[in-house]
C-alpha cells in the first residue's frame, strides 16, 4: 500500500522539470490570436469569443484554402477525465463529477483552460484514488511473467501504458522520470511490484500531459507555409475526443504509429468508422444538450406552487427522452430536418403525461408518437421549453434568443441599462403572457433586442414554463403567430411547429448548424482563417443534410488538422 508520502514523491519526480502550461489571455489560447467571426471581424476574444454572426462569412467569400484557426490548449473536460479513465483503467466511478465546474462563461460548449490551485487538489485525490484501483488489477494492466525481472516489467508498463495515457509515445526523459518514480516505490517507499505499479498510474494521471490536450511531446512542429500542421498523435486524439470524448481507440493508435493520420482522405476514412460505434451516439446527445443548454433542465428553478410535478424524476424523464430522441434520428436519416420535425418518442410515465400520451405507466421506456398537432422536432421537447421557460410559466425572450443566437447563429448587441422589465402576471390581470411582453416591447429602449427574440418566442406560447400544451393563457387565447427572416425573406409562422418547419428548411439554420458543429469540435469561435474550413463543413453537409456527414467534414477540414503558429505552446 501507499502513503501520503508517495503522493509527495510523485509531486517531486513529475511535477519538477514540466513548468508553466498556456498563457495570458483567455482559457487557453494566447492573448492576440484571434481577431474575430468571419462576417463580424473584431469581435472575438483571443481567437475564442462567444459571438455567433460568423454564419454570414459562409458561402459567400471563399476564404484563404490555406489558412487555420488557433488551437487553444485545454485541459479534459469532466467528460472526458471520466470516459478516459474507464477506458485506460476500467474505473467507472466518474472521478471529475468532483472537480470545479467545467463551464467556461465566454463559450457555449464545454472546454477546461488552465489548472487553478482547486483544480489541482482534486485532481491529486481523484489520481490517488485511481492509483489504488491500478494497484488492485496490476496483474492485469501490467502482468510480469514468470522468469521476468520486475523492474523490466515496469520498464515495459510505463512503455505500453504512457502511450496510451499521454496518447503518444513518452519521451525518453519523460519515460525516465517514471523509472525513478518506480524505484522510489520499490526502494524508499518499500512498496510491492502492484503498489509500485499503482504510483506509476498516480504519477501519469497527474502529469500535464495526461491533463492536457497537447499530444506533440518533444517533437518540433510541421510548419506548413503559414500554418502547423498536426502529427499523427495529434489527430488521433483530437478526431478521438471529438468523436468519442474519451482516449483514441487501438486502431487510431495503430493508424497513427503507421503515420496513417496525416491527410484529409485518412481522417474522413477514420470518422467514418467511428461513425458506426455507439459511443459517437452519445457525442451527438452531448452536443445537442451543451447547443440549446438542456443539460441544465435538473438546474432550472420552478414554482412548486405551479408546477408541483416538477421533481427529480420528471427532470430525469425530460433529459432521458431527449438523449432518446436525438439517438433515434443518429439511427435513422440523420438529417436535422428529422431533429427539428420528427415526432417519434420514448416515454417513461412522468413526461408521458406532460405530452399527454396515454397507457405510460411507471419507469419503463415505452415508444409512442406525440401529436403532431402539438409537437414537431426538438424545440417542442419538455427538456428545451423547461429550460427557456420562466418559473412560473412561458417566457418568449429566453425562447426567443436560444433560436436567434443557437439556431441563426445571430449576435445580439449589449442591452441598454434602462430597459423596464415586463410586468408580472400578478400585475397585468386578463393579460396573456404574450401582451404583457408585447406592452414591453413598445419601451424604445427595448426594441432594438426583444423586437428580434420576442417574435420568435412568441411561437412557442403553446407551451407553459414545464412544456405541457395550452391554448389558453390566463383566460386569454394563446397567439403563437410571427415571422422570421430567413435566406433573404421573411417568413410567417403560426406557431412553433411551423417554426421548426421553416428552420428545417433553411439555408442559413443548416449553416449555422455547421458552424456550431465546428465549434463544437475545436472548442472555440471562428475567425477569418477558418472560414474555408467552414465553406466545406457547410458544403458537405449541404450534400446530404446528413449530421454524420457534417461530423466527418468536420473532422476532414484544415482547421481540424492545422493550428495557426503559436496557439497552445509547448509543454517544457
Amino acid at each position: 500500500m501507499r502513503s501520503n508520502a508517495g503522493t509527495s514523491a510523485v509531486a517531486v519526480l513529475l511535477v519538477v522539470g514540466v513548468g508553466c502550461i498556456g498563457s495570458i489571455g483567455a482559457p487557453g489560447v494566447p492573448a492576440g490570436s484571434g481577431n474575430g467571426p468571419p462576417g463580424n471581424s473584431g469581435s472575438g476574444n483571443n481567437g475564442v469569443g462567444n459571438g455567433g454572426g460568423g454564419v454570414g462569412g459562409i458561402g459567400t467569400t471563399p476564404g484563404d484554402p490555406n489558412a487555420a484557426g488557433p488551437m487553444p490548449l485545454l485541459r479534459l473536460t469532466h467528460s472526458e477525465y471520466n470516459n478516459t479513465v474507464r477506458d485506460l483503467l476500467g474505473d467507472t466511478s466518474n472521478p471529475a463529477n468532483a472537480f470545479p465546474l467545467d463551464r467556461d462563461p465566454e463559450f457555449l460548449y464545454r472546454r477546461v483552460g488552465l489548472a487553478s490551485l482547486q483544480d489541482v487538489d482534486t485532481m491529486k485525490d481523484a489520481a490517488k484514488a485511481l492509483g489504488k484501483v491500478a494497484e488492485t488489477k496490476a496483474t492485469t494492466l501490467a502482468p510480469c511473467p514468470s522468469g521476468m525481472a520486475e523492474d523490466a516489467c515496469a520498464r515495459a508498463f510505463i512503455t505500453s501504458f504512457g502511450l496510451r495515457a499521454y496518447r503518444r509515445p513518452l519521451a525518453t526523459d519523460e519515460s525516465d522520470r517514471l523509472v525513478a518514480l518506480y524505484s522510489v516505490g520499490r526502494t524508499m517507499l518499500t512498496l510491492n511490484y502492484a503498489g509500485a505499479i499503482g504510483l506509476l498510474v498516480e504519477g501519469m494521471l497527474q502529469s500535464p500531459a495526461f491533463l492536457y490536450h497537447w499530444e506533440l511531446g518533444n517533437n518540433l512542429p510541421t510548419v506548413e507555409g503559414s500554418v502547423i500542421k498536426l502529427g499523427p498523435y495529434e489527430n488521433a486524439s483530437r478526431l478521438s475526443y471529438f468523436m468519442y470524448s474519451s482516449m483514441p481507440d487501438q486502431a487510431l493508435f495503430d493508424a497513427a504509429a503507421a503515420n496513417k493520420l496525416g491527410t484529409q482522405a485518412e481522417l474522413e476514412a477514420q470518422a467514418r468508422r467511428m461513425l458506426a460505434d455507439p459511443k459517437s451516439a452519445e457525442t451527438v446527445s452531448r452536443f445537442a444538450e451543451e447547443w440549446l443548454n438542456l443539460d441544465q433542465v435538473a438546474e432550472r428553478p420552478k414554482d412548486p406552487a405551479v408546477y408541483p410535478e416538477f421533481v427529480d424524476g420528471l427532470k430525469a424523464a425530460m433529459s432521458a427522452e431527449t438523449r432518446a430522441f436525438v439517438n433515434s434520428v443518429m439511427k435513422g436519416d440523420q438529417r436535422l430536418s428529422s431533429l427539428l420535425t420528427a415526432n417519434n418518442a420514448t416515454v417513461t410515465q412522468p413526461v408521458a403525461a406532460i405530452y399527454g400520451v396515454s397507457g405510460v405507466s411507471g419507469t419503463a421506456a415505452t415508444a409512442a408518437m406525440l401529436n403532431p398537432a402539438q409537437r414537431s422536432g426538438l424545440l417542442t421537447r419538455a427538456s428545451f421549453l423547461t429550460v427557456t421557460g420562466a418559473t412560473d410559466g412561458s417566457n418568449p425572450v429566453k425562447r426567443g434568443r436560444r433560436i436567434y443566437e443557437r439556431l441563426l447563429c445571430n449576435e445580439l448587441p449589449p442591452p441598454p441599462n434602462d430597459v423596464p422589465t415586463v410586468a408580472s402576471a400578478t400585475d397585468s390581470a386578463g393579460k396573456t403572457t404574450r401582451q404583457r411582453f408585447e406592452d414591453h416591447d413598445r419601451n424604445k429602449c427595448a426594441i432594438a433586442c426583444h423586437g428580434v427574440m420576442d417574435k420568435l418566442g412568441y411561437a412557442f406560447e403553446n407551451y407553459d414554463g414545464i412544456g405541457r400544451f395550452r391554448t389558453m393563457d390566463n383566460g386569454g387565447n394563446v397567439d403563437a403567430s410571427g415571422s422570421v427572416d430567413l435566406d433573404g425573406a421573411t417568413v410567417a409562422f403560426g406557431n412553433a411547429l411551423d417554426l421548426s418547419k421553416a428552420l428545417a428548411g433553411s439555408r442559413n439554420a443548416a449553416n449555422c448548424f455547421a458552424t456550431q458543429w465546428f465549434r463544437f469540435a475545436v472548442k472555440r469561435t471562428e475567425i477569418d482563417a477558418d472560414l474555408a474550413s467552414l465553406n466545406a463543413i457547410a458544403g458537405a453537409f449541404s450534400k446530404a443534410n446528413s449530421i454524420g456527414d457534417l461530423m466527418v467534414g468536420v473532422a476532414a477540414s484544415r482547421s481540424f488538422r492545422y493550428r495557426t503558429p503559436g496557439t497552445g505552446e509547448m509543454l517544457k
